[in-house]
């Protein structure tokens, strides 16, 4: 079933087009016929307004007291909306563009094939030669960059032992020059 959006509600969900009423669909119709805003009804809940538009839109549901507070607000029918909330929430999936696959097919690819789902590389050569070192085709490259950062790890710390041999020299003749007798 496709909805207004261009999203698809998959496992029998209902969805916005579905006979089937939500909580997020029943919160939404009594805020509207009370004529109060999301913001107001967030207030009156002591909620945020991103929390009311998540409710409504079925991302979640609230707590059960909130749920209660709810009820009293819009005035709603409490079996119904208890009822509503405890039901599960549609689950809606994006439609891929054209000729593009959806994340859930390549998450089921990848399962199928025991690999981590990729992403689509953009093509052209903005990133440059260090893009280039992080290409999925050659796996070699991967070695290259764990070879190069081993060899820069070993320079910084040959750096760093020389410099911290230089500076306990230094404090070695400082030390040394207190306790020499000056005639």
């Amino acid at each position: 079933m496709r909805t207004r959006q261009g999203a698809i509600v998959v496992s029998g969900y209902p969805g916005p087009m579905s006979n089937r009423r939500t909580f997020g669909q029943a919160v939404r119709e009594a805020r509207l016929a009370k004529g109060m805003s999301m913001g107001q009804l967030a207030t009156a809940v002591e909620r945020s307004t991103s929390s009311v538009r998540r409710w409504e839109r079925d991302q979640g549901v609230p707590t059960e007291t909130v749920v209660q507070e709810l009820i009293v607000v819009l005035n709603l029918d409490e079996a119904e909306t208890v009822a509503l909330a405890a039901a599960p929430p549609p689950v809606v999936a994006a439609v891929p563009q054209s000729g593009e696959p959806s994340d859930a097919t390549r998450a089921t690819s990848a399962s199928l094939t025991n690999t981590a789902p990729t992403t689509a590389q953009p093509s052209g050569e903005t990133g440059g030669w260090l893009s280039s070192l992080r290409d999925p085709e050659k796996p070699w490259l991967g070695y290259l960059r764990a070879t190069l950062t081993v060899i820069v790890l070993l320079v910084l710390a040959w750096v760093l032992v020389w410099a911290l041999k230089g500076f306990l020299d230094a404090f070695g003749d400082v030390w040394e020059s207190l306790w020499v007798d000056t005639p």
